[in-house]
């Protein structure tokens, strides 16, 4: 497989077509449609396009198989939108994902949102040294786990996590 790169408007259809893909799977697990990346049209994700950097790793024929979006905001860097194509979930894509931008922000304070019922999402981040840190009711049916990461010395610093 190809190593991370950045996205470009050239791929933005396609990384919407994957957010669809992705999500759909996300509201079975959770049993709602109210995703807010479901409810997002084309349009919007194309007009909030350049507000990220979007990373996305390919597959050999150059298919767009996982992506995430982040920017820093303040004090961290915002992650949005880990999404991994379904043929190749529980295959270490999110994890890389999540790596590298870790490495090439090389910033030290990380946060990102999760429905409190994606239990597969809310495992991987606690794995990668996420922990929740607010957790609030969404618009419709939905809450949300508001989850943070905080590298100390190039190690997660867990008591600082929750400190904040």
């Amino acid at each position: 497989m190809k190593s991370y790169e950045i996205a470009t408007n050239a791929d933005i259809r396609e990384l919407y077509d994957l957010q669809l893909q992705a999500f759909e799977s996300e509201a079975e697990m959770i049993g709602s449609r109210s995703v807010p990346a479901l409810m997002e049209t084309y349009e919007h994700s194309l007009a909030d396009f350049d507000n990220w950097t979007v990373l996305v790793k390919r597959d050999e024929s150059g298919r767009i198989i996982g992506a995430i979006r982040y920017q820093k905001i303040d004090n961290h860097i915002d992650i949005g939108r880990l999404m991994v194509a379904q043929d190749h979930q529980r295959q270490g894509v999110a994890t890389g994902l999540l790596r590298a931008v870790e490495e090439r922000t090389q910033e030290r304070v990380f946060e990102l949102y999760t429905c409190t019922k994606s239990w597969i999402n809310i495992r991987l981040y606690e794995k990668l040294g996420y922990r929740a840190f607010k957790e609030e009711k969404g618009e419709k049916d939905l809450s949300f786990a508001y989850m943070r990461k905080i590298i100390k010395n190039g190690k997660t610093d867990e008591k600082e996590d929750n400190a904040r």
